[in-house]
């Protein structure tokens, strides 16, 4: 079996969106946080502005930027930012399909599926589901990881004291989402809320909120809940497993392999009887799930050391890729 490498000490560009505040998505500067940690150069090129015109746009721009920068891997997040990339030039190539890029929009999908066969050299993405949706078999599943040392086990009543949410005896069902999503479904959770027959039950809407925070919103809360209608690999699913808090999810991207069999959580349809009837059960369970054993393997050291195989092999055949 190939030896996986402990550390990479090269330089490497993300390309990515720069519409959250400025910034990547949290699971993207999480992902390049922890590649500085075990000795990686990480630097940014973010697109701004929405839409494929402004996407085609920044070809120029990346092109102008690499230009004048050496860097050892381009490492491109999301479909469009990894056109982006291969149009302007960027060798050796790596991009991340996140999950709006395969379920989203036909002629994303589309896009995604003809660079990922002909012009991506490598294609990452984060479930099985995923890869069976994109068709190609030229792709490594890499999920993003979770930081353990961040999400941890931790006292119910002092997570919520620090929130100041008071120490009420509501069973609080947190919902990490922002509701202006359509694809987060949140009509789907209110409904349900409403055939919840725990009392009193309060469901508290919870995003934009610093990475930093969120440990103290899993402990906070009596069951965290996930009704979107698909995901890539839900990664508020996986750290509120990390916290062991339980989780009541519809079966979207991998859920099914972290919540099946696991006690005190559910799959449920994305009906509101039924999810509602998920959440009582969870709450049921009174306590803490063995989520942290279930989802050891996304520790963030195990999935960076596959990241720096998929670099160290980009770096090695840039032109082939996976066959």
């Amino acid at each position: 079996m190939e030896e996986i490498p402990e550390s990479f000490s090269g330089k490497i560009l993300f390309v990515c969106s720069g519409n959250s505040h400025g910034r990547c998505t949290a699971a993207i500067e999480e992902q390049a946080r922890v590649l500085k940690e075990y000795g990686a150069e990480v630097h940014f090129f973010r697109i701004g502005g929405k839409g494929l015109m402004s996407y085609l746009s920044a070809t120029g721009k990346l092109r102008r930027y690499m230009t004048g920068h050496s860097f050892d891997v381009v490492h491109a997040h999301y479909g469009l930012s990894g056109m982006v990339a291969r149009l302007s030039g960027a060798h050796p190539l790596v991009v991340s399909l996140m999950g709006s890029d395969v379920f989203g929009a036909w002629w994303l999908r589309l896009g995604v599926r003809i660079f990922t066969r002909f012009f991506w050299p490598l294609t990452i993405v984060k479930s099985e589901e995923m890869a069976e949706k994109v068709g190609v078999r030229k792709v490594k599943i890499i999920p993003n990881g979770v930081d353990m040392k961040l999400f941890r086990e931790m006292g119910k009543a002092e997570a919520r004291q620090e929130l100041e949410m008071g120490l009420n005896a509501s069973f609080v069902i947190l919902w990490p989402a922002n509701p202006a999503r359509e694809v987060k479904n949140a009509s789907l959770a209110l409904a349900a809320m409403e055939r919840v027959e725990h009392s009193p039950c309060e469901l508290k809407m919870v995003f934009d909120r610093p990475t930093e925070m969120m440990p103290l919103y899993y402990n906070a809360a009596d069951v965290v809940l996930l009704t979107s209608k698909w995901e890539g690999s839900p990664n508020v699913v996986k750290e509120a497993l990390a916290c062991n808090t339980p989780v009541v999810s519809t079966p979207a991207g991998d859920v099914k392999k972290w919540l099946k069999n696991l006690e005190g959580c559910a799959i449920c349809s994305p009906e509101p009887g039924e999810i509602a009837s998920g959440i009582d059960k969870a709450l049921d369970h009174k306590g803490r799930i063995n989520g942290r054993e279930r989802i050891k393997e996304l520790d963030n050291r195990n999935i960076i050391k596959k990241l720096f195989s998929v670099y160290a092999e980009v770096m090695n055949n840039p032109s082939q890729g996976i066959r």
